[in-house]
């Protein structure tokens, strides 16, 4: 809006621009240009902290020092900031774990001692704005007189949200398009991103864009709660960072673990929220226990630590630094070893055993009571949200769904697998019944997983792999096209379906597999899948006699309804091929209810009592494969693919193998082993004066002859 002046003010103006009102002082510039050139004083951001920081108490607004003990784990993270080789610290963090005290003391540095250069604060909203510089800012200026006197004097220099300081901009903004348009600055806070009702997915990536010019000199600080897990925002981040993790040493034994491993340390072990849970008590009654009970866990000696000792063990850490970064690992009885790797992301992950204003039993009560809710609603919405709330915003930790809320992730299943030595690769378990296989199909590739069963949902996890290639009748090994060649699917007779494994404690004996499980969900391969199957059946791999074959090979599709049940009532026949002509024999494709085939999957990993349905492991199976079990939690009633997820699919497909063979049936008799189905017999492993494949290849030979006879031989016309 232009502004008109009278004459008399047009006058006072052009006097004034005459007397050079207007024009700055030429020492001034040159004081504030020669500031950027000085040194900065020889002092760290805790130093400054611990001699000129003040706080204002609650109860009276009395002035009390900066104390590192109140938040010993944070000296780290301003000697980062200091740090000339780091240019970004990202923080994942509860409530009151003061991490915005860090980005505050290290502006305070700046602006007493310098090199002062713009500053660009975002917070969620303009409300957040104003109550965050009412409630720290302005008493931060009024209370530090060293700080005011570098703020300049002129009307538009001191304001609530923005202040000029040695010819430089200090900015408190709201998230949004204008703020983040035509800045740029040496010193960059992104406070609470994953709250953010915009840009809350990519604060490194807006950071990054209002910093492209500085070079070295920039800085950045990205500290938030992890609410959008680990797909964006802070634990994004966090993730392509150093990754530092706390370890502390427990006051009892005296070993080594994290406060909060995460994922990404799958092998160190970490410090657990202990208490006493009884879910057919009253809700009082469990909230009651779980106060009176509360401490820390020790996952080495067991012990649970009392709040004092946490403390003490927190103090500890701080004092020495114990942050285990990238290039670092953590011996249990030495502590961390080797040094962290370069890096110029400089990562810290805070829980909330690690905050001393978190007594145990607050911590305790509040798990205990948004699980309730979680059980009671059945992982409604609203519950589901409380409950990852919580688990955020008091923990920290990052909410994965149920697998996540009974306590079971990768490293668990693996250390539950090397402890159990109940399961050997390749060995059919004493106490198993049958074994099954499953397939996922993928463009390049079969993913291939098999499981033992006994009746009461126990499994064992035998062996879990994935076939990329097969050898051609020229000798040469070629990777599989399973959309292209049909000639590729027989790799899963080869290696899947005419497999045996030797059963452990019974010498020259093997189970076969009673089913496989082939998942054609993917429109490409469907009808790939379904030539298959036929031709497995005409080659002779069923159960039974030829006037009525029970399929080996069953087709599998997944039903996009979470509703839909397990495993349906009647399979759906294909009777035409892909061209409408008629093809014999048929073969059965059933849509599976996925939904509840994980979520039943998630359930029986967590089982850890001996009980049914529990799953043993068998611990040479790789670490990547157990990951795939949880990279698709169930959140808010959906599961949310965040990674690889064979492992999870494939034991839901197994379980459908499993129902298939119906093993509850009355008239199976299983005490004795004679008399059991003809999938669920051992055979002969070597019969003497033959090899492995022999009775394979004389088994097959005769169903071939008889089916063949029902069937007819292949149409060698029929397109492949």
């Amino acid at each position: 809006m232009e502004t008109q002046l009278s004459p008399r003010g047009l006058t006072r103006e052009v006097l004034a621009l005459g007397r050079g009102d207007y024009l700055a002082d030429p020492f001034d510039i040159l004081a504030r240009g020669l500031d950027l050139f000085k040194p900065p004083s020889r002092i760290s951001t805790v130093e400054w902290a611990e001699k000129y920081r003040k706080f204002r108490t609650p109860e009276g607004g009395a002035l009390v020092p900066y104390d590192r003990k109140r938040t010993p784990y944070n000296v780290a993270k301003m000697d980062a900031l200091d740090d000339p080789s780091v240019n970004l610290v990202i923080i994942v963090k509860p409530s009151r774990s003061g991490g915005t005290t860090i980005c505050e003391n290290y502006l305070g540095k700046l602006i007493q001692f310098g090199p002062m250069g713009d500053v660009g604060w975002y917070l969620g909203s303009g409300e957040a704005v104003k109550a965050y510089v009412e409630r720290v800012i302005k008493p931060m200026f009024e209370d530090h007189p060293d700080l005011q006197a570098k703020v300049g004097s002129g009307r538009s220099e001191d304001n609530d949200r923005s202040k000029r300081i040695n010819g430089h901009l200090v900015e408190w903004m709201p998230a949004s398009d204008s703020f983040f348009r035509n800045r740029e600055f040496v010193f960059g806070v992104m406070d609470e991103p994953d709250g953010w009702s915009k840009f809350s997915e990519t604060p490194e990536i807006q950071l990054e864009g209002r910093q492209k010019n500085i070079g070295r000199r920039r800085k950045g600080v990205i500290l938030s709660h992890p609410d959008k897990g680990w797909k964006a925002g802070v634990a994004a981040a966090w993730e392509s960072s150093s990754r530092g993790i706390y370890i502390m040493r427990c006051a009892e034994c005296g070993r080594f673990a994290s406060a909060h491993s995460t994922k990404f340390w799958p092998d160190v072990p970490e410090f657990k929220v202990e208490y006493d849970r009884n879910k057919r008590a009253s809700p009082d009654e469990r909230l009651d226990m779980a106060e009176r009970t509360a401490g820390m866990a020790c996952p080495h000696c067991g012990a649970v630590l009392s709040d004092e000792q946490r403390f003490a063990m927190v103090d500890e850490a701080g004092e020495n630094g114990w942050w285990m970064h990238r290039g670092q690992t953590l011996d249990i009885d030495r502590g961390i070893q080797g040094e962290p790797d370069t890096h110029t992301k400089r990562g810290f992950y805070d829980h909330g055993l690690m905050l001393k204003v978190s007594p145990a039993r607050e911590l305790a009560r509040g798990m205990e009571e948004a699980l309730m809710k979680f059980e009671r609603s059945n992982g409604s919405r609203a519950a589901t949200k409380g409950l990852r709330e919580f688990m955020s915003k008091q923990l920290g930790e990052i909410f994965e769904g149920k697998a996540g809320i009974a306590g079971v992730d990768s490293a668990q299943l693996q250390k539950r697998a090397k402890q159990e030595d109940a399961a050997t690769m390749g060995m059919f378990p004493a106490q198993g019944l049958f074994l099954v296989a499953a397939v996922d199909v993928g463009l390049a590739k079969f993913d291939v997983s098999f499981r033992a069963f006994d009746l009461e949902g126990r499994s064992w996890w035998l062996d879990r792999l994935t076939i990329r290639q097969r050898r051609w009748p020229d000798g040469q090994v070629r990777d599989i096209r399973t959309r292209d060649r049909i000639e590729d699917w027989q790799v899963l007779i080869d290696k899947v379906l005419t497999r045996t494994f030797p059963i452990e404690g019974r010498e020259n004996l093997a189970m076969p597999v009673a089913c496989m499980t082939v998942d054609v969900g993917d429109g490409n391969v469907v009808w790939k899948g379904r030539e298959f199957a036929r031709r497995s059946l005409l080659d002779g791999h069923y159960w039974g006699a030829a006037s009525n074959p029970w399929a080996k090979v069953r087709l599998i599709q997944g039903s996009p309804s979470a509703k839909a049940p397990e495993l349906p009532i009647r399979p759906r026949e294909i009777s035409k091929d892909e061209e409408g002509r008629k093809m014999s024999p048929t073969v059965l494709e059933y849509t599976l209810g996925a939904h509840k085939l994980k979520e039943l999957a998630l359930e029986r990993l967590a089982v850890n009592d001996g009980g049914p349905g529990q799953c043993l492991f068998a611990p040479d199976i790789a670490s990547n494969y157990y990951d795939e079990y949880f990279n698709e939690p169930l959140v808010d009633g959906k599961f949310e693919r965040i990674g690889p997820n064979e492992s999870l699919d494939l034991f839901g497909y197994e379980e459908a193998a499993r129902l298939m063979l119906q093993p509850d049936r009355k008239d199976i008799t299983w005490d004795d082993e004679t008399r059991r189905p003809p999938w669920a017999r051992p055979v002969v492993l070597f019969e003497e004066g033959g090899d492995q494949a022999a009775p394979v290849e004389a088994g097959r030979g005769g169903r071939n002859k008889d089916i063949l006879a029902k069937f007819g031989s292949l149409n060698n016309n029929r397109r492949n």
